[in-house]
């Protein structure tokens, strides 16, 4: 499982919000927590984007294999924590850009930045039930191993999907705290 971590997020403005939400009890801890919700959804819902943008999977594929969890933390004064875990099983080849031909060439391709790359020893067969990428382990028929690519947690932890992910986070809580200090001051929501 790879975790996206925020610690500090809009540190500027937390300033301003404590000023504001000094007199009403608990309310630095709701409009915080709710604009962090608010965050991790938009960032959650923005993940398969932001994987397909690195590998060569598509973002249905990404979100149909892959497990998140948030978790959001808190204590006195408005400290918010925020954490974000994607799991998942590793993807089989094919998930990724594979292609095959009748003469038995393999050609895969799983990050975008990099060529396709020829799999000398691999097939592509319908043997345990689907269609995969396999290799055989020794000199005679069987056994074989199905081949994969990385899982949805290992994507999440490229570099560059980290700094997205980062960013989604910080913007979209900048853009909803104003909204949540304002239904905390007038008393709307739970």
């Amino acid at each position: 499982m790879s975790v996206v971590r925020i610690d500090e997020v809009g540190k500027t403005s937390l300033d301003r919000i404590n000023k504001l939400l000094a007199g009403v009890p608990g309310g630095i801890w709701k409009a915080t927590s709710a604009a962090m919700k608010r965050s991790g959804e938009t960032a959650k819902t923005r993940a398969g984007q932001f994987a397909a943008a690195e590998y060569t999977i598509s973002k249905g594929s990404f979100m149909h294999n892959v497990s998140q969890k948030t978790h959001i933390s808190g204590g006195a004064g408005g400290v918010v924590s925020m954490s974000i875990g994607f799991a998942g099983t590793v993807l089989p080849l094919l998930t990724f850009n594979t292609r095959f031909s009748r003469n038995g060439l393999v050609q895969t391709q799983v990050k975008r930045n990099g060529g396709a790359a020829t799999l000398e020893h691999a097939f592509v067969a319908n043997i345990y039930g689907s269609t995969a990428v396999f290799e055989r382990v020794g000199a005679p028929r069987f056994p074989v191993e199905q081949k994969y690519g990385p899982s949805t947690g290992h994507m999440m932890q490229n570099e560059q999907v980290i700094e997205k992910m980062d960013e989604t986070i910080r913007t979209t809580f900048d853009s909803r705290i104003e909204h949540e200090v304002l239904r905390v001051l007038n008393g709307w929501g739970g």
